[in-house]
């Protein structure tokens, strides 16, 4: 990352993070351009100050000793991801409004069940107590697959993966180049311990997670640190088809958004993309001819496969459309693969025929034009075995 002085007036429209000096920065300045509230929802703001209190309850990120810059890159690739997931959800919603869908709750009010990821340690047994206090179970997995094979009940929310050395260090002994694939679109909560050194394994791990959690304080603090990351990430959850059902929004033969309606979001996504200057790819799966009955049982399937920020919708004739915000082609194509394997794992498709395409968005692309070239081919031929 290179430095460069902000303007005068600050432009909170921009994409590029900014840093604030607090203790530097003239008092006029300050009252007159910093309005936190609103810019840290259009920009990540990083804040230089021994003040922690300073952005209370705002999703800014805060440097308060030098030993926080180490870890920076990372964070801030944390706060773009949250920043995307909360404005995709925001503007499914508008979509999903155009189409008549009044405000829709969440599919479920209780509180998670969280997976967490370590050998544990004298520290562990404490928090998963004053966590259960805060009402979240939580259940201890010593590999990325076994935390693969326990997300396969869809008991857990969320995965805290303990990266300080009193949790056993969980960045050390996993793969994070697999972590994507393996959590299926779980959110990876780490618990980093504040000022330790950084191995390549740890910023790995930081690089693929949702969000980081310091560990200070006692146990009691930490749960509550834990426990208020993952209730605004579960509040700002986009809308998925499954809350849409019997709505003029779904399609109702395979449960997925319908043509229209990925056409409509589709437009919002590409402005919104513009707009922040982040990727954004259109997958398009296509059922050969003979294959069509089973689009539902596909359906289902490939809703296991995407994250809940993907939009998915079955856009007619045995074709579905996914729409990845937030992704550069290379992760559109790891997408596509990763359905492809679990295809091939499931005896029940066995027969089946697919072809799929990855095209990603480009500044001359509009909603109708990406579309069309995802839908025009050539494709990559797949077969289920």
């Amino acid at each position: 990352m290179r430095a460069y002085p902000a303007s005068d007036p600050i432009d909170f429209d921009a994409t590029e993070p900014l840093l604030i000096d607090m203790e530097s920065l003239p008092s006029g300045l300050r009252d007159r351009d910093i309005h936190l509230s609103e810019g840290a929802e259009r920009r990540p703001l990083v804040l230089l100050t021994q003040d922690t209190q300073t952005a209370e309850g705002l999703d800014v990120l805060i440097v308060s000793q030098d030993s926080d810059l180490e870890m920076l890159k990372a964070r801030l690739t944390s706060l773009v991801r949250r920043q995307a997931r909360t404005a995709e959800f925001r503007i499914r919603m508008e979509t999903a409004a155009s189409f008549g869908v009044a405000d829709v709750q969440p599919v479920s009010e209780r509180r998670p069940e969280v997976l967490y990821l370590g050998d544990g340690g004298a520290g562990f047994f404490a928090l998963r107590s004053a966590l259960k206090a805060h009402d979240i179970p939580v259940t201890a997995a010593l590999t990325l697959r076994t935390a693969a094979d326990y997300l396969k009940s869809g008991r857990f929310s969320a995965v805290l993966a303990d990266l300080t050395p009193a949790g056993g260090d969980a960045a050390n002994y996993i793969d994070w180049g697999r972590a994507e694939a393996s959590l299926t679109g779980t959110p990876l909560f780490v618990l980093a311990q504040p000022g330790a050194d950084l191995s390549e394994a740890h910023l790995a791990a930081l690089m693929v997670s949702t969000d980081l959690v310091e560990q200070s304080g006692d146990a009691e603090a930490l749960a509550g640190r834990i426990s208020r990351a993952i209730s605004h990430h579960a509040a700002s959850a986009p809308v998925l088809p499954a809350q849409l059902q019997a709505t003029p929004s779904v399609d109702p033969d395979t449960g997925l958004f319908h043509r229209e309606f990925i056409k409509a979001h589709l437009d919002r996504q590409i402005a919104l993309s513009s707009e922040r200057g982040e990727p954004l790819c259109v997958l398009t799966i296509k059922l050969d001819d003979a294959h069509t009955g089973r689009l539902p049982d596909l359906a289902q399937l490939t809703r296991t496969c995407v994250r809940d920020t993907d939009c998915i919708a079955h856009f007619g004739n045995g074709t579905i459309i996914i729409s990845t915000p937030h992704t550069p082609y290379r992760g559109a194509v790891r997408l596509a693969e990763r359905l492809m394997i679990k295809l091939t794992r499931n005896s029940d498709f066995d027969g089946l025929t697919l072809s799929w395409r990855v095209v990603e968005k480009r500044s001359y692309h509009t909603a109708g034009t990406l579309l069309a070239e995802g839908l025009s081919g050539p494709y990559t031929r797949e077969y289920a075995a």
